[in-house]
């Protein structure tokens, strides 16, 4: 009966598909992330470039931070899934990591660019739109939480 197959084939699938995904959420990250010190490099403010700002050092410390965390995560789940190893839970992890560090690295690009940060002269307005959406895609942060749960409480961690 090939029909029972389908929903493990299915999960094995989307749990696969969230590797690359969450991979693409670390990249726009990083592009975010050099954006955002450049700028704070370059804009003057009160006669000091923006990096001399305690505020704007700190996030983008926040960042480098969120953006370090992610590379771990998707190179976990990537070298489980290539070593042939279960890497579900390690997948579920990447991409819930992945995507809401994505909205907070994104968010605080924009904030050290100001107004500017959100006009259309700029990716950064669209990559927030779509940081949004990438919460979703490839199954929302609530059912990444469900699933991690059920593997920790099910496999013991």
């Amino acid at each position: 009966e090939p029909h029972r197959a389908w929903p493990m084939l299915a999960s094995r699938l989307l749990a696969r598909n969230r590797i690359p995904y969450s991979a693409a959420n670390l990249g726009v990250s990083v592009a975010a992330q050099r954006m955002a010190v450049d700028y704070a490099r370059k804009r003057e403010t009160f006669g000091a470039p923006l990096s001399s700002r305690q505020a704007i050092q700190w996030m983008l410390v926040d960042s480098e931070i969120d953006i370090r965390a992610c590379r771990w995560l998707v190179w976990e789940a990537a070298w489980k899934f290539d070593s042939g190893e279960d890497f579900h839970k390690e997948a579920a992890i990447a991409k819930l990591f992945s995507s809401e560090a994505l909205g907070r690295v994104v968010d605080r690009a924009i904030q050290i660019h100001g107004g500017y940060g959100v006009s259309k002269a700029l990716p950064l307005e669209r990559w927030y739109r779509e940081a949004r959406i990438r919460r979703i895609g490839e199954g929302p942060s609530e059912i990444m939480r469900m699933l991690i749960s059920r593997y920790l409480l099910s496999q013991g961690g």
